[in-house]
């Protein structure tokens, strides 16, 4: 009992000691509440706590957490030249803003579009850079300009503007800028579509910028572990859990006490190993966590050249993806999660439980996961090399491809086929999206990214709990009533199905306000008897009359599923049923009926089908700027 008694008062003290240390340190928090963009962590900090990050968003602390988040894009305090665009989501090292003066400028061709882009000012801690952009020159109408494959633009007054197409060649190897734009002025401004010569289409009002940390920062954040502060002369510097000499020999003497009276406790009790978090006690390669293998770090460090940044295959809410090759051969998909993210080993212990229990040819395969104990938490999934189904519909992939018709009715099938089987095994993805939706090299599905999931108990309606997911695919109801069923994921399922008959993405604040969100665009068509108009126009709606019915049958089932009322959607096993009957050309019936929002069978006067023009809907939230607690976001990349 003394050697007890002895424990206790050195814990409590070590306690105290850590208590008064903490007080005084001036250490940032790992994340903030900031409204619909939900927690936001380093590098993005909020305002009243600039010193906690690169860039600051503002508006974090309005008590309307609807209300829209800013950055300032000048360091300047005269109201004429700073700017305040609203960030529409942020990622780990991205931030997405919508610039309602560029949109504003590109929509009037005006010349003032061709003013290289303004961006946070550069810090000790970092930079900044538009992830996406064009290199474009800007040269005097008094300049002799003749470039071989360069597009001119000359219809403002006082200069021509020179770029070339392909947006991306001018970074290829091999290419040399020509001497005769030397003179020119060089300007970068985002871009979002490589498909068209004109400026004014090709460029982008939703601009994302990239956070680039300074070399002190990288080395300060991933290997030191400390945080990156400015001091009060705005010079960099390291803050980490150093305290001064007393204070480390306290805590070291201290520890050192505990370590030994529990070594003593544990020897003089010689308790007995029981069943806990693994299999067996020994966290390292072999060992096995809910029937997955445990990898070592160094195992996984080796594998992908030590995170190399050149492997990363892209970002989700929770971590980066990193492609790697085990010594065994097998090609992986390595997920490293956020250290700063609070939730971590909550979305790794959530996502290693359902994943074990789940075996579908269209689920990604759990290969394992390092120890919870270990430095880092990583999960390793099977490689699906083709990319992610938004990457190809959106052209964001590294080989883009057109996707012909058959391609994504089968896409739908299987992801619904995924989707039935997941429900029926009590479980809700929660975060449906072309961008979790992964391709192998035959085109076929896997879906991915189980870190939002919930598992479903099947005696209750529903699950209270706070709307999380990625805006645009977020089931309006859930966001309302905050009540999880499995009716959230047909309406995702519902904006996926759009996205595949338009190819356009489920949120672009380019697109009228009423249109921002693709669902109030595809119901407000769908009602207009427009079909047509929602329609991608490669592929063949007007020419082939089998590809027109079943897009125009495919829409109907959208439709349904984007009801507001989750009484009046489907079940997946309903629309999977219905998409088997598209695909046979066996859909006679044409439609599912589920009160009010029934459609009509498509008529054979018409072309497309008549649905219920007259119903009044309640519109969803009609921007990123009505709250919303997005986990992703963005860049919209498959982080599995």
């Amino acid at each position: 009992m003394a050697f007890l008694l002895l424990f206790k008062s050195l814990i409590l003290s070590q306690l105290l000691l850590l208590l008064l240390v903490s007080a005084h340190d001036g250490k940032c928090p790992p994340s903030f509440e900031c409204g619909y963009l939900g927690q936001i962590s380093f590098p993005f900090t909020i305002t009243q706590r600039q010193d906690c990050g690169v860039l600051a968003i503002h508006g974090c602390d309005l008590k309307d957490p609807t209300a829209p988040k800013t950055i300032q894009l000048s360091n300047t305090t005269t109201t004429t030249t700073t700017r305040f665009p609203i960030v529409t989501s942020v990622d780990s090292k991205t931030i997405t803003i919508a610039d309602d003066v560029l949109r504003k400028n590109l929509h009037s061709k005006s010349c003032k579009t061709f003013n290289n882009y303004s961006l946070p000012p550069t810090s000790p801690l970092g930079s900044f850079y538009i992830k996406y952009n064009i290199t474009m020159f800007r040269c005097n109408h008094s300049l002799t300009v003749t470039i071989p494959k360069f597009y001119n633009y000359s219809n403002c007054s006082d200069y021509n503007i020179y770029y070339y197409i392909p947006l991306n060649t001018a970074k290829a190897p091999g290419f040399k800028l020509p001497s005769s734009l030397a003179p020119c002025s060089t300007i970068q401004l985002p871009v979002r579509d490589q498909s068209t010569s004109d400026p004014f289409d090709f460029l982008s009002p939703q601009v994302l910028i990239q956070v680039e940390l300074s070399d002190d920062c990288q080395k300060c954040h991933r290997h030191q572990r400390g945080q990156c502060q400015l001091n009060n002369e705005g010079k960099f510097y390291c803050l980490k859990d150093d305290k001064s000499l007393a204070l480390k020999l306290g805590l070291g003497i201290g520890l050192s006490g505990i370590i030994i009276i529990g070594l003593l406790i544990i020897w003089y009790y010689k308790p007995r190993c029981v069943p806990g978090f693994y299999s067996n006690p020994y966290p390292e390669t072999g060992s096995v966590y809910f029937g997955v293998p445990i990898f070592s770090y160094r195992d996984l460090e080796v594998a992908t050249k030590k995170f190399d940044p050149s492997r990363e295959l892209g970002e989700g809410g929770f971590g980066t993806v990193y492609y790697g090759k085990l010594q065994d051969g097998r090609e992986v998909a390595v997920k490293r999660l956020y250290e700063n993210n609070y939730r971590r080993v909550e979305q790794f212990m959530n996502e290693i439980k359902i994943l074990t229990r789940l075996r579908h040819r269209n689920l990604v395969s759990l290969y394992g996961c390092t120890s919870r104990h270990c430095r880092e938490l990583l999960l390793v999934y099977e490689y699906i090399s083709n990319g992610t189904v938004a990457s190809h519909l959106h052209q964001e992939s590294t080989h883009p491809g057109f996707l012909p018709w058959p391609i994504r009715m089968k896409v739908a099938l299987e992801t619904a086929t995924a989707l039935a089987y997941l429900h029926a095994s009590e479980i809700i993805h929660r975060d449906v999206k072309t961008n979790n939706i992964l391709l192998d090299n035959t085109f076929c599905v896997k879906v991915a990214d189980f870190g939002l999931s919930r598992l479903f108990p099947n005696d209750v309606t529903h699950v209270s709990t706070a709307p999380q997911g990625t805006p645009g695919y977020v089931d309006p109801e859930y966001h309302q009533c905050y009540q999880l069923t499995s009716k959230s994921d047909v309406y995702s399922f519902g904006v996926v199905l759009i996205e595949l008959i338009s190819s356009m993405p489920a949120v672009d604040m380019t697109r009228h306000k009423d249109e921002i969100n693709l669902a109030n665009l595809a119901i407000n068509k769908i009602q207009k008897n427009a079909i047509g108009e929602l329609v991608d126009t490669s592929l063949g709606f007007e020419s082939d009359s089998d590809v027109k019915s079943k897009i125009v049958s495919v829409a109907e089932l959208a439709f349904q599923c984007l009801q507001r009322d989750k009484e009046l959607r489907p079940s997946m096993d309903e629309v999977l049923e219905v998409l088997r009957r598209i695909e046979s050309g066996k859909d006679e019936t044409g439609h599912l009926v589920h009160g009010a929002a029934a459609i009509s069978p498509p008529s054979p006067d018409h072309d497309e089908v008549k649905l219920l023009r007259d119903m009044k809907l309640t519109p969803s939230p009609k921007a990123v700027t009505d709250k919303w607690d997005s986990e992703s976001t963005t860049p919209n990349v498959s982080g599995q």
